[in-house]
């Protein structure tokens, strides 16, 4: 009997004011050890001092910034020292870096007052009787708290802003693919010229000083203010040529046609080293990069004698029913598939294109089932494509220089055109992107790319599924083998295999391969060799899926045992995390061409997520620390699988909005047919939440602006609630409460995404009373937005024995208590939001 996903169609019967709780009070960090603060609260005034000197000398004016790093176990928002030493009014934050570092703007006249701050901290333990402890515990002062809670505090200085030598830069630029500029990230935006009036002398002297060194390389450069959109980090575009012009333009160059040609690449290298000298000394420069360079994420396409199933006819059509829709964003696909494609962004001349890389992907959104059978292409044969054909032959040298002359910025801007135009004549909400950009990520810095695509997404209401991206040849891991202590061997030695950007999109799904079944010369489902790892950044888990993306070792008869079309409809077997993203994709658009209506991006993110299952080979105890970065969430199931749950369990989706000074609180019982003597519940239950909260990259690793968690909680015998699933990576028990590095690492908070699960074979607890808890938490002087932030959770609760009603039971508890529910599928009829 079929037991469809069942949708929660008035959750805003459930919110309600949110509790306030403290931060857990003030923490004296150097508790009984006098002697110690004493020399740390000296160093770090000798600290501040050394940096006020600095700034007093500072031929751009005395603005500068620093670094104040914190202790680990000092990451929590209470812990920050903003209250009485870094105080807003006198050194507001400007950023972050790697966890636990905070970017201020310092004065010398702001750090003598932080001085005089740290200088007033007691040097000895003050105790207070805690009446709740029952007993004398530490009560610092919040100097001494938060002076104890940094760990040093150094001056923002060239090391920090860039990371390349002159030579590498002037290397990487010469391909015109590059755009041949660099990104300069600001600390702040400068303001139009006629404004400049209204700043203080500090901050007027620190402008004038930064267009003065531009205008010192007199003709030959150019300066533009790259579009930012939601974005709120400035970046320009710096680039020197052989031009007689100097071009400074610092505004927003948003409404700026930028598909004009560019003057030749000046390659003298002693002008580059004088232009990185200037930015690197520049208290305003923020970061200096590279630009980077799209690739595709697959390997070379080799026939050979016994490598692809019986011939395909590929079928025709049928126009008089739909089928779900994928967007292909590419270098074209062939007229192989032109029955299948319904509408094409043409921006490329014949000669510029190349169909092979494509058509591929095409295939298998169209007829991967018939080629490679259910259990790699699950879903049925199938798709209308829209052809985004915007990717230039990259064989063809300086094809993609002659459309995108700045870059990749332009790449992004083609793409962004295109993808609107998809969703607005066709409604296509599912992308696929086998493309990544020639540079790894970093746990602390969220790439300009990434940002870009998350606005492409927003704007749109679309994912896209983007590949991992593909281990040079050289850096092949082996391939995985049976034994965890052998494979965990293989990760240990492993080299330049991390993820290419931009894969770590906060609101997109990024995905990784696995290894097809039946191949022979491979584990089935295990990672490939070829597929590049997390972690992305600190705050999450990427890459978010796996699919089979084919064998990274060819087998003598079955090839790389992945098979699809050339362009001439030949077929050939490949692999590559490319191939891997359009099945997940594929999976996506046969979800939201099931249900009925528009379903958030939140849904259809979190349906995924919460039924993907991790390979067989990933399941042991050893591989559970790794298993995320190589596979994320799992392997999604086929559309069908996810939709209807099966009589002996129920999954229950909850859409809505958190707003300001609100939580959810959705109470329920838990399956009578689950409920044993003392009101034990047995069974098993898993939560997924995923939230579109605010993002600022100026922040690096901190840069989820607002964490929505959720939990599911079972009431106790006092009337409080205890949260009973633990997070699904978390690698073993817990002793003593989390700090707040653990929770980010292990309980993924400040995740988008979150997934948490629990078995109860001998029942949990005392109370059949259950709720679903949803609240946020903001980060320092961050303000939930007036729309408040949008966030589906998933629920599902089953008997692992598959033997008791759990359906019909929560179905009927749930209709008694007056909770509106329907089908997935047809829910959009009644609610706005699914």
């Amino acid at each position: 009997m079929a037991s469809p996903i069942q949708v929660v169609l008035n959750p805003e019967n459930y919110q309600e004011v949110r509790e306030t709780a403290g931060g857990g009070g003030r923490k004296d960090f150097f508790a009984h050890r006098d002697n110690e603060f004493r020399i740390h609260r000296s160093a770090l005034i000798s600290q501040i001092d050394t940096i006020s000197e600095v700034l007093s000398a500072q031929r751009q004016g005395d603005v500068g910034f620093a670094k104040v790093v914190l202790r680990r176990e000092a990451w929590a928002k209470s812990h920050r020292p903003v209250a009485s030493l870094f105080r807003p009014d006198r050194t507001p934050v400007v950023g972050g870096g790697d966890l636990g570092v905070m970017l201020v703007e310092v004065r010398p006249t702001s750090l003598a007052q932080v001085s005089a701050e740290v200088a007033k901290a007691e040097i000895h333990t003050e105790m207070r009787y805690n009446e709740y402890k029952q007993k004398e515990v530490p009560h610092p002062s919040g100097r001494k708290s938060e002076a104890g809670a940094i760990e040093r505090i150094e001056m923002y200085g060239p090391a920090d802003r860039r990371s390349f030598s002159v030579d590498e830069a002037v290397a990487w630029l010469a391909n015109p693919m590059t755009g041949s500029n660099y990104l300069v990230e600001l600390f702040d935006s400068p303001p139009a010229r006629s404004e400049w009036d209204r700043l203080d002398p500090g901050r007027r002297q620190l402008l004038e000083s930064f267009i003065a060194g531009f205008a010192a390389f007199g003709q030959g450069v150019a300066v533009e203010r790259l579009p930012s959109g939601r974005n709120r980090q400035p970046v320009l575009s710096v680039r020197l040529d052989q031009s007689a012009d100097q071009i400074l333009r610092l505004s927003d160059t948003s409404q700026i046609d930028r598909r004009r040609s560019v003057a030749r690449f000046n390659p003298d290298v002693d002008r580059h080293a004088r232009l990185l000298s200037f930015l690197d000394n520049h208290p305003l420069v923020r970061r200096i990069e590279l630009p980077g360079i799209v690739v595709r994420s697959d390997a070379p396409v080799v026939q050979s004698a016994r490598t692809r199933p019986a011939g395909l006819a590929v079928p025709i059509r049928d126009s008089r029913r739909t089928h779900p829709r994928i967007g292909i964003i590419d270098g074209g696909i062939s007229d192989a598939l032109s029955d299948w494609v319904i509408d094409r962004w043409d921006v490329l001349a014949d000669e510029d294109t190349d169909h092979a890389h494509g058509t591929f992907i095409g295939g298998l959104a169209a007829v991967g089932g018939t080629l490679n059978g259910v259990e790699t292409c699950p879903e049925p044969d199938g798709a209308e494509l829209v052809d985004v054909a915007v990717f230039p032959d990259e064989a063809k040298a300086g094809a993609f220089a002659s459309y995108y002359p700045e870059g990749l910025p332009q790449f992004f801007d083609e793409m962004a055109n295109a993808v609107s135009d998809a969703r607005a004549r066709h409604g296509v909400r599912v992308f696929n992107m086998s493309l990544n950009v020639l540079q790894p990520t970093t746990p602390d810095r969220y790439s300009q790319h990434a940002a870009r695509l998350d606005q492409i997404a927003e704007a749109n209401n679309a994912i896209i599924f983007i590949s991992a991206g593909n281990i040079g040849k050289q850096d092949e891991r082996g391939e995985w083998p049976t034994d965890a202590s052998a494979a965990l061997a293989n990760l240990v030695n492993a080299r330049n295999d991390g993820l290419l950007t931009p894969a770590e999109s906060s609101r997109n799904v990024a995905v990784a391969a696995l290894n097809p079944p039946g191949h022979g010369g491979c584990v089935p489902f295990a990672p490939s060799r070829f597929s590049r790892r997390g972690p992305g950044m600190r705050a999450g888990v990427k890459p978010d899926l796996a699919h089979v993306g084919g064998s990274g070792t060819r087998h003598a008869e079955l090839g790389h045992g992945l098979f699809s079309l050339l362009p001439d409809g030949t077929i050939i077997d490949g692999c590559g995390t490319s191939y891997a993203a359009p099945l997940a994709a594929k999976t996506a658009a046969v979800l939201d061409h099931a249900i009925e209506g528009e379903v958030s991006r939140e849904t259809l993110i979190g349906l995924l997520v919460h039924h993907a299952e991790l390979p067989a080979s990933l399941r042991s105890k050893e591989l559970a620390p790794v298993a995320r970065h190589l596979v994320g969430f799992g392997m999604p199931p086929p559309a069908e699988r996810i939709l209807d749950s099966g009589d002996h369990a129920i999954t229950l989706v909850f859409a809505s909005r958190i707003q300001r000074d609100q939580q959810i609180n959705f109470r329920f019982a838990w399956p009578p047919s689950l409920v044993g003597p003392g009101g034990k519940c047995r069974g098993r239950a898993k939560i997924t939440l995923v939230s579109t909260p605010p993002l600022d990259a100026r922040f690096g690793s901190e840069f989820v602006r607002i964490n929505i968690n959720a939990t599911l909680q079972q009431e106790k015998e006092n009337g409080g609630w205890k949260g009973q699933l633990e997070p699904l990576y978390l690698p073993s028990r817990r002793d003593s409460p989390a700090i707040e590095a653990e929770r980010i690492e292990h309980d993924l908070k400040w995740s988008p995404v979150k997934v948490l699960a629990k078995t109860f074979p001998q029942g949990v607890g005392a109370s059949s009373n259950w709720r679903l808890f949803v609240d946020y938490l903001t980060r320092t002087g961050e303000v939930m937005p007036e729309e408040g932030v949008p966030f589906t959770a998933i629920v599902t609760i089953s008997d692992p024995k598959n033997e008791q009603p759990v359906f019909n039971d929560m179905r009927q508890n749930l209709q008694a208590l007056g909770t509106q529910i329907a089908d997935i599928r047809t829910a959009a009829r009644i609610t706005p939001r699914v």
